[in-house]
């Protein structure tokens, strides 16, 4: 599905991303030092180095919030694994999600190119990794 996302908002034009499946731990870690944030989350994305335009950039997916999010939405763990993928290419690819309207955005074209693999993302999908709750 990302070949998919990057050939349609990124025609053209190829590159590498990498993808990290990881623990609560472990991305709770990531995310404390490279955003100041010291809780685990579902899904963080880092660019590429703008001196490799052909390293687009890095995804890592906590499988454990992952797992705690397809329970919760009803699907499976891959498919919410997929999900992630799609939102962290996303913002790879620039887009945001800081605010309602840049979400319902994002959320919208993860549903698009969801639907094109055959995955329905749920209507009320979004990350659950800001509840109080973090078991990290």
């Amino acid at each position: 599905m990302l070949e998919q996302l990057f050939r349609e908002y990124r025609p053209g034009q190829s590159g590498e991303v990498s993808v990290l499946l990881t623990d609560d731990a472990e991305i709770r870690t990531l995310n404390r030092e490279f955003r100041g944030i010291d809780r685990a989350t579902d899904v963080l994305s880092f660019e590429g180095p703008p001196e490799l335009p052909k390293v687009l950039g890095d995804i890592v997916i906590s499988v454990d919030t992952a797992s705690r999010q397809a329970a919760h939405f009803g699907h499976a763990t891959s498919t919410e694994i997929a999900i992630l993928g799609l939102h962290g290419g996303l913002h790879l690819l620039g887009f945001d999600d800081q605010t309602d309207t840049d979400r319902q955005d994002m959320v919208h074209r993860m549903g698009e190119v969801a639907a094109k693999n055959g995955i329905e993302l749920p209507s009320d999908w979004g990350s659950m990794s800001y509840e109080e709750t973090d078991p990290a």
